[in-house]
Formats: C-alpha cells, sequence, structure tokens
C-alpha cells in the first residue's frame, strides 16, 4: 500500500533555538567586583594585620632568631607555614602582603620598641651619613642596621606580594575566576587559624619552663640603640649590697636587689663598654669626658675625674693623630670593689679611687698599638688581667707579662717569653692561678708555671698541640687543658708529658662557641654537655638540649650546674646524677656572661640589655 502524507494540525518543529548565554563580565565589571570585595573583607582583614602584628611581637619576645641555633630554622620555617596557609585563606594579594609587613613589624617592635624613629632619623640624613662613610671609608653601624631593616621589610613585602600572586592565580585556574578574591568564610578561617597559633604558642612558652615560678622580678630593655642588634654598645652593671646599678643609653639608674624598682636615675651619655656584672661598693660610671662616682641611691654626683689629656711618651703618627682617643677601652673594678682599673689605647692604663676619683696612676704597660674599637672582645677577655692580693698581673703583646703593684703601679716583675708571635701575630698568655704559682698559656703550645713573689720560671711544657683555648686548670702537678680543635689534655707541668687525652668535641663547628669550666670538668658545645672523668679518663655526654645553643659560662654550687643557651633558656642540672632540676625561658638573647649569682637567687642579663632575678631553689 502506498503510504499516505497525513495532515496534522500541530506540526513538529524540528529548529532548536540556542540557550542565550549571559554576558561575559568586561574589565570593569571585574575591578568593580574586586573594589567592593576588598571593601566588604577591610573589617575582617584589620584584625588579621593586627593578630600578625602581635604574633611578631610574640615570636620577637621568644627569640632573637640567633643564625647558630637550629631552634631559629624550625620556627622561621613554621612562620612560613602560617603565611603560606592565611595566604591560601584569604586570597588577597594587598591584605597578604600587608599580613606579612606587619608580622616583621611586630618582630621589630619587640626587639626595638619604637623603631620608626631611628629609620626615618637615617633616611632624613642618609645624603650626609653616606658622605661622612665614603669621606671616612667606613660605614656607621647605624646606617648598617636601620638598613638591613629596611631591606628585610621590603624584600618581605614583595615576596609575600608575588606569593599571593601565585596563590590567587591557582585558584583562578582550579576553581575559576571568583574563587580569586577572598571571601567572608576564607577570613574568618584565617582569624580562627592565628588564634589556634597565638593559644598554641602561649602554652608551649608558658608550660615548658618554670618561669613564673621562679621568677622574683624583672626589667624589659629594647636594643637601644639599634646598632646594639649587632655589636656592643657602651653600657655597664654593678653589683653593690643592696642595690644594682645599670647604664643604659642616655640613662643610669639605681635598682633595688630585691624588688628591682628604680630607686633613682639620671640623664648620661655612657661611652665606654664593660662586659658581664661587676661588684663594687658604689657607682662609677664612664662618659665621653671622665670618670663619674654617684652616691648609692644615684641621687648626686660624688666626684668626676677628667682622663688624661696627654700620655706620656705617646708617639702618634701625623696619619693617626686625628683618630687619637683618650677614653677607655673599658674599665675593671678591682680590690674588691674601691679601685677602677681603666685600660686605654695604645697600651696605656690607669688606676682610680672609687671613694674619691682620685688617679692612682698612669703608665704605659703594653704596646702602643692603637685598638679597633669595633671589635672589643680583643680587650675584654678577662684572662688577659689577673688580680692577686696587691698584685694586678697583665698579659701584653708579644707574649710579655707584667705584675705591678695594684696600688701604686710600680713593677714588681716581668717575664718575656720566648715566642713572641705567632704565625707573624703577636700572641698574649691566658692567665691562671694556683696558689703561690702563675699559669701562662700560648697559642704557640708553651705552657709556663712562674712564680707569683718573683716572676721566676718554675715549670714549662711545650708542645705544639698544646695551644689552649683559654686559661688551663692547675691544681699541683697537673694541668687541664682544652684546644682550638676540641681535644682535651692532661699534662705535667713540668716537662708537658701527657697524662691522657680525649677527643672532647667530634661535633665541633667553628662558629659555635665552646663554655667550660674545666675545675669541674665540664664542657658544653652546641647542645651538649660533656663531662670529664678522670677515673676512667674518658669524656660522656651528660645532658642534651636538642636544637639548642648552650653559650653561657656555667656556674656551679656544689653539685648544681646553671647554664643557658643563646636563645633564652637557662638550665638548672645535677651533674652527678645527670638530672634535670628545671629550666625557665628568658625573653632575650643570653651571652657568656649572663648568669650572676646572688645570695640565693640567680641574676640574668640579656644582650638587650633586660635584667630578670629567679629563686634557684628546686
Amino acid at each position: 500500500m502506498d503510504d499516505v502524507p497525513i495532515v496534522t494540525a500541530n506540526p513538529v518543529n524540528l529548529i532548536i533555538k540556542k540557550q542565550e548565554k549571559a554576558p561575559k563580565p568586561t574589565r570593569k565589571d571585574r575591578i568593580k567586583e574586586s573594589l567592593k570585595n576588598f571593601f566588604m573583607m577591610l573589617p575582617l582583614a584589620l584584625v588579621v594585620m593586627l593578630q600578625f602584628f602581635f604574633l611578631g611581637k610574640s615570636f620577637g619576645s621568644f627569640s632573637t632568631f640567633p643564625l647558630t641555633t637550629y631552634s631559629t630554622y624550625v620556627m622561621l620555617g613554621s612562620i612560613l607555614l602560617v603565611l603560606l596557609f592565611s595566604q591560601m585563606l584569604m586570597r588577597s594579594m594587598i591584605y597578604s602582603t600587608l599580613a606579612g609587613t606587619a608580622l616583621v613589624m611586630g618582630i621589630f617592635s619587640a626587639w626595638f620598641g619604637d623603631f620608626y624613629t631611628p629609620l626615618a632619623e637615617n633616611f632624613r640624613s642618609i645624603g650626609l651619613i653616606v658622605k661622612s662613610a665614603w669621606t671616612r671609608k667606613d660605614v656607621p653601624f647605624n646606617l648598617l642596621v636601620t638598613g638591613s631593616m629596611t631591606a628585610i621589610i621590603a624584600g618581605v613585602t614583595f615576596a609575600q606580594f608575588f606569593l599571593s600572586l601565585i596563590v590567587k592565580s591557582f585558584f583562578e585556574i582550579l576553581f575559576g575566576k571568583e574563587w580569586g578574591d577572598g571571601r567572608v568564610a576564607g577570613f574568618c578561617g584565617a582569624i580562627a587559624l592565628l588564634i589556634g597559633i597565638h593559644l598554641g604558642f602561649y602554652s608551649y612558652a608558658s608550660m615548658s619552663s618554670a618561669t613564673s615560678e621562679k621568677m622574683v622580678w624583672t626589667r624589659h630593655s629594647f636594643y637601644e640603640p639599634v646598632e646594639k642588634f649587632v655589636t656592643r654598645t657602651p653600657g655597664r652593671y654593678i653589683l653593690g649590697a643592696d642595690n644594682l646599678w645599670v647604664e643604659r643609653e642616655n640613662e643610669i639608674a639605681a635598682l633595688d636587689l630585691k624588688t628591682g624598682k628604680v630607686i633613682n636615675s639620671q640623664k648620661f651619655s655612657p661611652a665606654v663598654v664593660h662586659k658581664g656584672v661587676q661588684r663594687g661598693i658604689m657607682p662609677v660610671f664612664c662618659d665621653k669626658e671622665g670618670l663619674t662616682g654617684f652616691s648609692s641611691d644615684m641621687s648626686m654626683n660624688v666626684w668626676k675625674t677628667p682622663y688624661p689629656a696627654s700620655f706620656p711618651d705617646l708617639v702618634v703618627s701625623e696619619d693617626n693623630k686625628a683618630l687619637f682617643n683618650n677614653i677607655p677601652l673599658t674599665t675593671r673594678i678591682v680590690d674588691g670593689g674601691r679601685k677602677i682599673f681603666s685600660q686605654y689605647d695604645y697600651g696605656y692604663a690607669g688606676m682610680y679611687n672609687v671613694e674619691d676619683g682620685n688617679q692612682l696612676w698612669l703608665k704605659q704597660i703594653d704596646l702602643q698599638i692603637r685598638a679597633n674599637r669595633a671589635f672589643s672582645d680583643a680587650y675584654l677577655e678577662e684572662s688577659y688581667l689577673l688580680e692577686a692580693g696587691d698584685k694586678l698581673l697583665l698579659s701584653c703583646h708579644n707574649g710579655l707579662i707584667r705584675c705591678l703593684n695594684r696600688d701604686s703601679g710600680e713593677e714588681i716583675w716581668k717575664y718575656q717569653h720566648g715566642t713572641p708571635k705567632v704565625s707573624g701575630r703577636s700572641q698574649k698568655g691566658f692567665l691562671s692561678r694556683d696558689e703561690d704559682r702563675i699559669i701562662a698559656a700560648f697559642k704557640s703550645g708553651e705552657i709556663v708555671t712562674l712564680s707569683l713573689s718573683d716572676g721566676r720560671k718554675i715549670y714549662q711544657a711545650a708542645n705544639p698541640a698544646l695551644g689552649s683555648n683559654g686559661p688551663v686548670y692547675s691544681r699541683g702537678l697537673q694541668i687541664s687543658l682544652l684546644t682550638d680543635e676540641g681535644i682535651f689534655h692532661k699534662i705535667e707541668s713540668d716537662g708537658g708529658q701527657n697524662i691522657y687525652m680525649a677527643n672532647v668535641l667530634p661535633r665541633r663547628l667553628d662558629l659555635v662557641p665552646v663554655v667550660q669550666d674545666l675545675s669541674h670538668g665540664i664542657v658544653a658545645h652546641r647542645d651538649e654537655i660533656m663531662k670529664l672523668a678522670d677515673d676512667t679518663r674518658d669524656v660522656s655526654v651528660i645532658f642534651q638540649a636538642e636544637n639548642k645553643i648552650f653559650v653561657t659560662r656555667p656556674l656551679f654550687d656544689d653539685k648544681i650546674m646553671y647554664i643557658g643557651t643563646q636563645d633564652g633558656w637557662i638550665y638548672c642540672i645535677h651533674y652527678g646524677s645527670k638530672h634535670e632540676k628545671w629550666r625557665l625561658h628568658v625573653n632575650g638573647e643570653l651571652q657568656e656572661d649572663s648568669l650572676t649569682f646572688l645570695a640565693e637567687d640567680l641574676l640574668v642579663t640579656t644582650r638587650s640589655g633586660s635584667i630578670f632575678r629567679f629563686k634557684r631553689d628546686f
């Protein structure tokens, strides 16, 4: 049958209409949307930036990030992760960049306090500073430090910007353009993340130490001036019977030793560097003009003695006359606090009476060599000066040792070592005492024992392998020493025969200090404390503080040892049983001379000048 077409009233429409697409947003629309989102997120962004600032202050208060301490790199890695996760949550180039900058400013605020002022002042006078530096071929430390601070802020800002650009692009590629900008949920997530980090860091800082339990009082100090962060600047601590006299930038103060409260303070411009806490009977401070003695409560000046205007028999070349400086290199308190030994440049020294400031003597005791004041360790070394009764022993250049009458300056005897130089450089002997004998240890590997009364050589031990890294410990005919290579030697002082030796520092690093007390057989390096045993003639690790660097000179009370790390941890250890009694943390960086014993407590000073008093009981 033939097919017959059927006519219907509803024919099938085979034409399919295309769906209309949404209009593509223009560049103007995207900018408008981004600006709208920017201002909508502003309140939350301000909260995030404040959180980053105070988180930076917490980190900066907890550590100065010393480069030789492993924990520094752990903390820096943690900070980078926090910044990355916060950027992934916020996804805002501007706010992420500002958050990183706020973190760095928080760290600087914890270290320097008002760091904006020195930055602004240096930039205002940058032309004069650069011109002076070019003329003298010397860049001032304050310019170096503030320039470095500016470079760090700028570097972090640019790094944050490019990292936020990568994060934003990553989200736009994976999830679409609308995910490139931050949202309320993301900013709230960043706020929650930072709250959690704040709480976690606070819990770690408080629960891992006994700081709050042991604290008697504290006085916080910033790095003022800012160059104090990288170099030693004028400052002093004098410990009296009831007071602690403190020298700061543009101020001196008397503190009550029991409470830490300021009894009195005065404006003062210190000009001389010192090391550690010295014990005295009254405060004596040094400005650019002279030594000044104050009353015990710092309420009045008792006396002032100008520095010598000239030095007898000093010959200065025409080129160095402009560099001549009569300000002391450093001063030391001697004779139980009754006298001040002042060390001047070009090998001169003088002695002053503390009660009235009278100059007892002034003379040349060393070669007329100009000291480099920027590298103060050379003249702050304590083992180059030794007090023995009314005698003062001084280790000088070219192996010379002088013994002077402390009160008159008269020379009692002198000893000239047979090896004045090592590798073409002048050498000084490290001095130590054993009853009526003086032991001088030289880098050349020679150790001489001298009579305290007349300087007569009694014994000599000579071996190139015996170059000591500091003063030796001597009892009877046996001498203990540690070399720069980390080898311990116990030798006979007469002839130098080796009794035994041990490799104490197999993991030695040149940039990390070695602290020791050979009278107790203790050597600390990196994160380990080693004990030398004479009976078994071996060395063992008695304590380890993981990722720390031991830096303070250990203090001992019977079998109890107190020692601190560079990043502010102090440990109380029984070095016989190897048991840790307690640990605490101070907000600051510790140095070799940061720990001082009080009657029942422990006085701690940090590199920035902060002071803490802790109970020693356990």
